[in-house]
């Protein structure tokens, strides 16, 4: 019994953690969010210490043992820990803000308390913070402390969490809720740090899911896991631009062959047929959702832009142009700490002339380019804590993969994983900020630790 709860107890409390921020955002400000991922961070972290997944043969304070001293020697566990208290300097070091100097009657951003160190807008700088721990604590457990069944386990959790929170969000557009309905709405005119991108990749995580129930015989998931495919496709159409939502359709289809491929293969009798007619059948339902709760103009608009492959008006490309170059003349006099996380709607006022306001759509505060956002708001050092994780993340499939290829062994579907997440966030961040998103940065740091475990450990 021990041995089952610490196999799917602890993929399940790593699965809310990444997901939490999904379920949430509808009702409350990112303060909120932070505080409940870091009260959820903390027994998850414990979890992993004290409950991860025993291997054949072996006791479970034997398996407690060597998850510490793995995670000890982790070096990616180290940089995250950097990260983290970096992270949560800058989201001390606040008191940045507009000022209005009466003398020279011109406006002024005032630096935070430490100028030397990287700065946030009041708040602001708290959910980067908590985003960092969780990520910590999740990639953690997945990279260390989950088994191969405690992985899929993992995607099944969190496919169906997220799943659940696209249609309860979905819904709340549908009656009312402003968050919801402005993340639906207007998908070429304005960039929100949109949840669609969140979805697409549980989305992908729930179709490499449906595989492994349908190998280890998990038919008692099965309903779990189709309202993980549908929510998530509802989520991921209705939640992103029309770009966006086109790149992640492409995404999850590539990702849905190789997981059919691999079904043809392995799986015994009409299993593969049974896998086909459930992705079939909860994509449809999910669009169908996404139909019904959407307003009509906001499914008319998505649809026709589509169809007419109009993904980028004129006017949101001179906006985003104009925002682009406000954002480098923010970042270069700043270049090594950057404007601060949530200042950078303050250097709008500085770097603007009237003609650019009106091309400029009401209530501007961010880039339409997430690389961008990331370097003004960041600057270097905020970069470089971005891309360091997931660069040793990348290293470590990159390490893994040359394993596969010199064993010859055919690895499972969730070896796409990483490599198609990664593209999916990199190209969404050309046009919008959502890769900045908490609940992307955890589901995407997750994807990549078990994506590099799918391969072998030896070659």
């Amino acid at each position: 019994m021990q041995k089952a709860i610490a196999k799917y107890g602890l993929a399940a409390h790593l699965a809310l953690v990444a997901v939490a921020p999904l379920f949430l955002f509808p009702f409350f400000g990112d303060v909120v969010v932070a505080r409940t991922l870091l009260w959820l961070s903390l027994p998850a972290a414990f979890w992993v210490v004290l409950e991860p997944s025993v291997r054949r043969g072996e006791m479970p304070h034997d398996a407690r043992r060597r998850v510490s001293r793995t995670i000890v020697r982790d070096p990616l566990f180290w940089t995250f820990l950097v990260v983290v208290v970096v992270t949560g300097l800058r989201a001390l070091n606040a008191g940045i803000a507009l000022e209005y100097d009466y003398e020279t009657r011109t406006w002024a951003v005032s630096p935070p308390m430490f100028d030397v160190l990287p700065g946030s807008f009041s708040a602001s700088g708290f959910l980067p913070f908590a985003a960092a721990l969780a990520a910590m604590v999740v990639v953690t457990g997945c990279r260390n402390a989950l088994g191969r069944s405690a992985r899929m386990a993992f995607l099944l959790s969190a496919s169906f969490l997220s799943g659940i929170a696209a249609a309860v969000a979905l819904l709340l557009a549908g009656h009312g809720n402003a968050v919801c309905a402005a993340a639906i709405s207007d998908g070429v005119d304005t960039w929100l740090f949109r949840p669609g991108l969140a979805f697409a990749l549980h989305l992908m995580g729930g179709t490499v899911a449906v595989y492994a129930a349908f190998e280890r015989g998990w038919t008692r998931a099965m309903p779990a896991a189709m309202i993980g495919l549908a929510g998530n496709a509802a989520g991921a159409f209705a939640f992103s631009s029309p770009l966006d939502a086109v790149e992640s359709a492409g995404v999850c289809l590539v990702v849905f062959l190789w997981v059919f491929f691999c079904a043809w293969r392995t799986l015994r009798g009409t299993n593969d047929f049974r896998l086909l007619v459930v992705f079939a059948v909860s994509v449809t339902l999910g669009g169908l959702l996404a139909v019904a709760t959407m307003p009509d103009a906001a499914v008319d608009a998505k649809l026709a832009a589509v169809m007419d492959r109009d993904f980028l008006p004129s006017r949101f490309q001179e906006a985003r142009r104009i925002l682009s170059s406000a954002a480098f003349k923010a970042w270069a006099q700043q270049p090594w700490t950057g404007v601060g996380v949530g200042a950078f709607k303050f250097s709008l006022r500085l770097h603007f002339s009237p003609a650019d306001w009106a091309v400029l759509p009401r209530g501007a505060v961010a880039v339409p380019n997430g690389w961008w956002q990331l370097l003004v708001e960041r600057g270097i050092v905020g970069a470089v804590l971005f891309a360091l994780p997931l660069g040793l993340l990348a290293y470590a499939y990159l390490k893994r993969f040359a394993a596969g290829c010199a064993a010859r062994t055919m690895p499972g579907p969730s070896v796409l994983l990483a490599p198609l997440a990664l593209a999916l966030a990199s190209a969404s961040a050309l046009f919008g900020c959502s890769q900045l998103r908490a609940d992307v940065l955890v589901a995407l740091g997750a994807m990549l630790a078990v994506s590099a475990k799918s391969f072998p450990r030896r070659g």
